[in-house]
């Protein structure tokens, strides 16, 4: 019983913060709309598109930031690279 309740407390664990980066991820992802997305065309879009949109959570907010600004910056840099790949990037991959 008391492995059983460990295991679950753990898988709670696990899905809450999966769960919670997936959503801290979504605000600069959303601007990815296509696999085969350039850097050159991410970055119009995201100038486009204005600041990164705030949830009203700050650790998930400046998550969301830095996430961005590092996206940016690596598509200033490589603007031929796809725009999934300087997410990959931006997320430590």
């Amino acid at each position: 019983m008391l492995v059983k309740t460990i295991r679950m407390y753990f898988m709670r664990t696990a899905y809450f913060i999966a769960l919670t980066l997936a959503f801290s991820v979504a605000p600069a992802l959303a601007q990815v709309s296509d696999p085969s997305m350039s850097c050159a065309d991410y970055l119009k879009l995201a100038a486009s598109a204005g600041p990164t949109p705030k949830t009203g959570d700050a650790a998930t907010d400046k998550m969301a930031a830095d996430m961005d600004t590092k996206m940016k910056a690596y598509c200033v840099a490589n603007p031929k690279a796809k725009a999934m790949e300087a997410a990959e990037k931006a997320m430590g991959g």
